[in-house]
C-alpha cells in the first residue's frame, strides 16, 4: 500500500488545462448527439418531414407534396392525410408563375378530392382568363391544421421561388393542431410550440419523443386511434369548448394574429405577395353546437333566463312568433352569451321579415358557440386588418359568400354542412382569387386579362373539373359527417347504398379507401360506356386529364372515345398531347392510322417509324409493320414495304395480311425467302 507522505500537497491543475478540460466536458455530449443524430439518419429512423419529395415524372424533375410531413403537426393522432398529389418542377421554368395554396380542409376541398378545391377552379380560370402564361399552382393545404402550420410551411416555401402565396385560414384555430384547445396540442404557449417545430426534424429529438409517448402509453393514457372516435372533428377537439372571451379565447386570438404577421413578415422581405381570406360559414341552416350560460351568471339569473327561453320556444312552436321575439329578447337581455337563443331568435326574425335584425344574430349564434369549429368575427376582423400590412392582401369571402346568398344569409346554399363550401362555394372563391389578382396585376398587368364577363363564368361552370361521381362522393362524406359528433349526441345510422346503384357504390368505395380516385373515375367511365353514355364517359376521363395531366392512361382511353366515333381531330389532340407526357407505342400507333385515314403518309411513316424505339410486342409487331407497309406504299417506296413485308414473313410466316399485300405489289421474277 502507498503511503502518503506527511505535509505533501497535490498539484492544482492551470488555468489552461482547465479550460481544455472544460471544453472536452462540454464537447463530449455535444459530440455524442451529433453522432446519434448522424447514425439515426445513416439508418433512416423516422419519417422524412420535408415539404416536398423529388420524382421524374415524363423525365423531367418534379417535387410533390409529402404526405409523411404530417408528422410535424400529428403526432400521436390517428389520421393520414390525402396530399394533393400535383407536380411542379424542379428547376422553375422561366416566365412561369408559381402559386401556393395553404389552409385547412377547405383549401383541400373537402368533401370533395382535389378538383373540388378552389385551387384547380382557380388553374381553369387563370388559364382562360391569361391563355399563355405558364402557370402552376400547387395546393398545400392539410385537415385540421392551423395557423402553425400555415406559418411552418409558408416559411420553407420561400426557397421554393413562390410568386403568390394564398392563405384560407381561421375555422381550425382553435383544435387544429397545436391549437389552445386541441388534442394535438404540444406545448402550453406559442414560443414552445414554434420551438417544437424547430427541433422536430431532428431525429434524435423524433426518438426522445416516442420514448416519451411510449413510456406515457404504459403508465397513462394510450395514444387514441380513429377507431375510438370516428371523425377527426372529434379527435381533435376532444369535446372542449371555449367561452367567448376566456383566457383561452384571447391566447388563440394573439397565437393567430402573430402567426399570420410573422408569415407576411418573411414574404414581404422576400417581396412575395400573400392573399389572405376572412371565413365564412353556415349561419342560417346550422344551431350552435355547444351554449353555455355567462360567466358568473347566478343560479337565480339561470332561472329566469331559462324561464323566459321555455317560454319562447313554445311559443315559437306555436307559431305565435311575435310572443317569441319578446321573450327571446328577455332572455338575451339575462344572459346574451347563449348561443342557441340568439339563433331561435334569429329564426323568429326572419320568419317577421326583419332579415337585417336576422343576420345580426345568426353572427351572434355563431360568436357565441362555444364548439368553436367556425371562425368568429373577432378573427375575421384580424384577418381584414392583415391589409394593412405591406405586400398582404385581403380576399373578403365572407362578404362574397353573403352578397350572393339569399337575403344575405348563408346557409346550405353554399355550404355542405357547417363550413365546407359546396363546389360553387369553391368555385366562387377562386373567382375572388382571380379578380384580386386581375386588380393588383399579378400574373400579367390588369389589361393583358380577358375581361371578366357572366359569360365566362357560365363557361366555366359548365366545364368544371367535377363529375356526378365527384357529387355522390361529396354527399357520402358529408352523411358520414353529420351522423356522428358534433351534429349528432348519438351516431347514427348512414343509409345503406343499394347494391344495384353502381355510381354510389363506387362513391361508396372511394370514401372507405377501397378503391382510388382515378379508379373510380375510370369505373364509372366503364360504366357510362356499356350504357351507350359516351360524351358522360369521356368527362370522366377529361377531369382526370385536368386534375392529373401527368397520367398518360387517360389521354389514351379518352382518344379512344374519340377515335371510336370518328372525331379523329380530338382524338389526334389528345394523341400529341399524351407524347409531351410520355411516349407510347399505342399512341404512336393510333396517329400513325389517323394520318393514315387522312392521306398524310409523311406523319404516318414517322408515327410508325417511332414504333421501333419500343421493345417489340409479338401480338402486335405483324399488324404495326403491314401499317407502315401500307403508308410506304402510299409514300410511293414500294421497295421498302416490299423488304419490310418479306422480314415480317420471315418472322411471323402465318401472318397472311403480309403475304397477300406482298404477292400484290412485288415485281414479278423476285422470289422471297419467307415463300
Amino acid at each position: 500500500m502507498k503511503k502518503e507522505i506527511p505535509g505533501a500537497t497535490v498539484p492544482s491543475l492551470t488555468p489552461t488545462r482547465r479550460r481544455i478540460f472544460s471544453l472536452i466536458a462540454l464537447a463530449a455530449p455535444v459530440l455524442f448527439f451529433v453522432l446519434l443524430e448522424l447514425s439515426l439518419r445513416t439508418g433512416h429512423y423516422g419519417p422524412d418531414l420535408a415539404i416536398f419529395t423529388r420524382e421524374m415524372v415524363a423525365g423531367k424533375a418534379m417535387y410533390t407534396f409529402n404526405p409523411a410531413c404530417k408528422a410535424r403537426y400529428f403526432s400521436r393522432t390517428d389520421f393520414t392525410p390525402d396530399p394533393s398529389p400535383e407536380y411542379f418542377m424542379v428547376e422553375k421554368p422561366a416566365g412561369t408563375f408559381r402559386i401556393f395554396c395553404l389552409g385547412g380542409s377547405t383549401t383541400v376541398g373537402y368533401p370533395y378530392w382535389y378538383n373540388g378545391a378552389f385551387a384547380s377552379f382557380l388553374r381553369n380560370r387563370l388559364q382562360m382568363l391569361c391563355p399563355g402564361r405558364p402557370l402552376e399552382i400547387v395546393n398545400l393545404g392539410m385537415t385540421a391544421t392551423n395557423s402553425y402550420t400555415v406559418l411552418d410551411i409558408g416559411s420553407e416555401l420561400l426557397k421554393y421561388q413562390p410568386d403568390l402565396i394564398i392563405v384560407y385560414d381561421g375555422h381550425n384555430e382553435f383544435y387544429g393542431a397545436l391549437g389552445v384547445a386541441s388534442q394535438a396540442r404540444l406545448a402550453p404557449t406559442r414560443g414552445l410550440n414554434l420551438l417544437y417545430l424547430r427541433l422536430v426534424h431532428f431525429r434524435t429529438f423524433q426518438l426522445v419523443r416516442e420514448i416519451v409517448f411510449k413510456v406515457r402509453s404504459i403508465f397513462g393514457k394510450p395514444p387514441e386511434k380513429a377507431a375510438d372516435r370516428t371523425t377527426l372533428m372529434e379527435q381533435v377537439a376532444g369535446g372542449k369548448n371555449v367561452p367567448r372571451g376566456s383566457s383561452l379565447y384571447r391566447q388563440a386570438g394573439v397565437i393567430f394574429q402573430k402567426n399570420m404577421q410573422a408569415l407576411a413578415r418573411l414574404c414581404r422581405n422576400e417581396e412575395i405577395p400573400v392573399i389572405f381570406s376572412t371565413q365564412s360559414s353556415n349561419l342560417r341552416d346550422l344551431a350552435p353546437f355547444m351554449s353555455n350560460h355567462s360567466p358568473g351568471l347566478n343560479p337565480g339569473d339561470i332561472e329566469r333566463f331559462q324561464t323566459k327561453y321555455r317560454h319562447a320556444l313554445a311559443m315559437e312552436a306555436a307559431g305565435r312568433i311575435d310572443s317569441a321575439l319578446v321573450s327571446f329578447n328577455a332572455a338575451i337581455a339575462i344572459d346574451p352569451n347563449y348561443a342557441e337563443a340568439h339563433y331561435r331568435l334569429a329564426r323568429c326574425l326572419e320568419a317577421s321579415g326583419r332579415l337585417e335584425q336576422a343576420g345580426g344574430e345568426y353572427i351572434l349564434a355563431r360568436d357565441y358557440d362555444e364548439l368553436r369549429f367556425r371562425c368568429d368575427s373577432e378573427f375575421n376582423n384580424l384577418i381584414r386588418a392583415m391589409a394593412g400590412e405591406k405586400g398582404c392582401l385581403v380576399a373578403d369571402i365572407e362578404g362574397l359568400f353573403r352578397s350572393v346568398s339569399p337575403d344575405s344569409l348563408t346557409g346550405l346554399n353554399l355550404f355542405s354542412e357547417h363550413l365546407h363550401p359546396t363546389a360553387y362555394g369553391q368555385f366562387l372563391i377562386a373567382g375572388e382569387y382571380a379578380r384580386i389578382m386581375q386588380q393588383n396585376s399579378l400574373l400579367a398587368p390588369a389589361q393583358a386579362w380577358k375581361p371578366r364577363s357572366a359569360a365566362i363564368d357560365t363557361l366555366l361552370w359548365q366545364n368544371r373539373p367535377l363529375t356526378l361521381v365527384d357529387e355522390l362522393i361529396a354527399a357520402r362524406k358529408i352523411e358520414f359527417l353529420t351522423t356522428r359528433w358534433p351534429f349528432q349526441h348519438q351516431p347514427q345510422a348512414v343509409p345503406v347504398i343499394a347494391n344495384g346503384d353502381t355510381l354510389r357504390l363506387l362513391a361508396d368505395r372511394a370514401v372507405h379507401n377501397q378503391m382510388g380516385w382515378i379508379t373510380v373515375h375510370e369505373r364509372a367511365a366503364d360504366y357510362y360506356l356499356q350504357r351507350g353514355e359516351r360524351p358522360r364517359a369521356a368527362r370522366e376521363f377529361e377531369t382526370i386529364i385536368n386534375q392529373l395531366p401527368h397520367h398518360v392512361v387517360a389521354y389514351l382511353k379518352l382518344a379512344k372515345i374519340h377515335y371510336d366515333d370518328e372525331d379523329f381531330s380530338k382524338a389526334e389532340t389528345l394523341l400529341l398531347a399524351s407524347l409531351q407526357v410520355e411516349p407510347t407505342p399505342l399512341a404512336n400507333r393510333v396517329l400513325g392510322d389517323i394520318y393514315l385515314r387522312q392521306r398524310k403518309v409523311t406523319e404516318a411513316v414517322r408515327c410508325y417509324e417511332a414504333l421501333a424505339r419500343f421493345p417489340r410486342d409479338p401480338s402486335t409487331a405483324a399488324d404495326n409493320a403491314y401499317m407502315l407497309a401500307l403508308a410506304y406504299l402510299a409514300s410511293n417506296k414500294p421497295a421498302a414495304a416490299i423488304d419490310l413485308l418479306e422480314q415480317t414473313i420471315a418472322l411471323f410466316p402465318a401472318y397472311q395480311p403480309a403475304r397477300a399485300l406482298l404477292a400484290r405489289i412485288r415485281p414479278v421474277g423476285r422470289s422471297s425467302s419467307g415463300n
